[in-house]
């Protein structure tokens, strides 16, 4: 008598039970590769973006879960549906729906680049920038939170060195001029049309400033802003297409907006503790220093008596 081969396949996870009873924090899967349409300046861009999803194992008895139920959820989520924060909401839900038995909270971790068109500061022409963003977003049977970070790059002036350029300057003219007790504006003027009498110069470095904001729903962020805001308040921030009127106008706020990287982490945190909503915040800024191959470097968070 022959036996007959079961056609069905085994699904070990259902059918077995763990050789050790314990619930599980967060399973799923890292590092996924899915498009997302983003949004931006009222145009939609397909964009690569890197995702982690997981779901916890609430009841020990569960073994595992069906990992491509989570990979096919997420992937026809996003590949339907605009990426904001409203959609990273309901994906968490889907997420929870694969599973609705053994899970009660969902996180989703995800990776992209910003693309922004970003005007001159003078020449009226249009370049492209990109903004690495991280965005985490996870959800209980209580709430649903969302932590999200990113980097702005931007020109700082060391306002010592300035101060010391300045002094260089001023003795090289007290040195050209021993006796004159007057001068006139044009001679003035061409004094310091000479390259040979700007004797030195302030220096300055790219740097950045890595941003993380957390929050709970219902507030809703618009990372554009925050983006937008961060820039504006540093003033310096790097340019994508740049003619010679541009960079004359991007000179003259280096040297308005002289910064240690103190002064630039302060003006920070003094914008982002003034947001109510930010259920914390932290601020890490790297000044890439052409002085010497070592960087200076300051972080801050959020503190309740600030």
């Amino acid at each position: 008598m022959s036996t007959k081969i079961n056609s069905k396949l085994p699904d070990i996870t259902t059918e077995s039970s763990p050789s050790i009873l314990r619930t599980i924090d967060k399973v799923g899967m890292s590092n996924i590769t899915c498009p997302i349409l983003l949004k931006t300046q009222n145009q939609i861009h397909v964009i690569p973006a890197n995702l982690s999803i997981f779901i916890n194992i609430k009841d020990p008895e569960v073994k595992g879960i069906h990992m491509s139920r989570l990979y096919i959820s997420t992937i026809n989520h996003f590949e339907k549906h605009p990426f904001n924060q409203l959609s990273i909401g309901n994906c968490l839900k889907k997420l929870l729906e694969t599973h609705p038995n053994s899970s009660d909270k969902a996180y989703l971790d995800i990776n992209y680049n910003y693309l922004l068109k970003q005007s001159s500061l003078k020449s009226n022409l249009e370049g492209y920038r990109t903004y690495p963003i991280s965005h985490k977003a996870e959800t209980t049977p209580h709430t649903t939170t969302h932590t999200i970070a990113f980097t702005i790059t931007y020109s700082s002036t060391c306002p010592c060195s300035a101060a010391l350029s300045r002094q260089a300057i001023q003795e090289k003219f007290d040195k050209d001029h021993p006796y004159e007790k007057s001068f006139s504006k044009e001679s003035i003027l061409e004094w310091l049309s000479q390259e040979s009498n700007i004797i030195a110069t302030p220096h300055a470095q790219r740097s950045y400033a890595k941003i993380s904001i957390s929050f709970s729903e219902p507030y809703i962020c618009h990372i554009l802003d925050f983006i937008k805001k961060a820039e504006s308040i540093i003033q310096t921030n790097v340019q994508s297409i740049v003619k010679r009127e541009d960079e004359k106008l991007f000179a003259i706020n280096n040297a308005k907006h002289l910064m240690f990287c103190e002064d630039a982490i302060r003006k920070l945190d003094d914008w982002l503790n003034s947001i109510e909503a930010l259920t914390d915040y932290s601020i890490t800024v790297n000044h890439h220093e052409s002085l010497h191959p070592h960087n200076a470097t300051a972080s801050t968070k959020k503190q309740s008596n600030k």
